[in-house]
């Protein structure tokens, strides 16, 4: 899987990726108009400037398939950073969602030094709860985020690099 930012190129297939999750429960919105995913193209491009090492980015399969978005941003007025995914139907269950959530964990611990990443998902969300866990995010119970009630997630930057050790461990006996 290849992550690169997004710029206004990427319309025409972001704005596909949003019609194809529209019918299903999300947390964020899907706008489809071209002047809708302009601004967000936009807003992630400001990221890319304001806060270096944060953003939005486009997720490409090694033979060059679109297959979603990635997204490390802060939460709107806190300092902390939420991850977000959102893939398109026909890459799930190819585990981009893991592959991509171990990049984006990356980034955050080591290459920013944050001291804790948030995930919110869908209540509905089986699937997106057992990747949070995989990743030894703790469940801290319903919130509200964006104006919808959500399963708020933690994971604490010491738990990530334990994990991670405890990894590299487990592959190397």
């Amino acid at each position: 899987m290849r992550l690169r930012g997004i710029g206004y190129e990427d319309i025409p297939q972001l704005s596909r990726l949003f019609a194809q999750t529209k019918q299903h429960p999300l947390l964020m919105a899907s706008p489809t108009r071209f002047i809708d995913v302009a601004a967000i193209v936009a807003c992630a491009n400001r990221i890319y400037v304001h806060t270096p090492g944060l953003g939005v980015w486009r997720a490409d399969a090694l033979d060059g398939t679109f297959i979603g978005l990635f997204s490390l941003v802060l939460i709107e007025g806190s300092t902390d950073v939420e991850i977000h995914v959102r893939l398109t139907p026909e890459a799930w269950g190819h585990w981009y969602a893991i592959e991509g959530t171990h990049l984006l964990c990356r980034q955050a611990f080591d290459a920013l030094g944050l001291p804790r990443l948030f995930g919110y998902c869908h209540p509905d969300y089986r699937r997106i709860r057992q990747i949070m866990t995989r990743f030894g995010f703790s469940d801290l119970g319903l919130r509200e985020h964006r104006g919808q009630v959500a399963l708020c997630y933690e994971l604490d930057a010491s738990m990530w690099r334990e994990r991670g050790q405890l990894a590299e461990t487990l592959n190397w006996l």
